[in-house]
């Protein structure tokens, strides 16, 4: 069974598509922290105290 041209580009332009769609998020991230000099993981937690009643 042979795939037609048409619907083979179709496939492939969707799956290129997606894969940017997945990582356009990560890469808007890593875009932000060299542009910022921001650095999350550099930074320590801060501990909440604990409220009893």
């Amino acid at each position: 069974m042979k795939i037609e041209e048409a619907v083979k580009q179709r496939i492939i332009k969707n799956v290129f598509l997606s894969l940017f769609i997945y990582a356009l998020p990560i890469l808007l991230m890593f875009f932000t922290f060299y542009f910022t000099g921001q650095r999350p993981w550099l930074k320590k937690a801060v501990k909440t105290s604990h409220i009893s009643k």
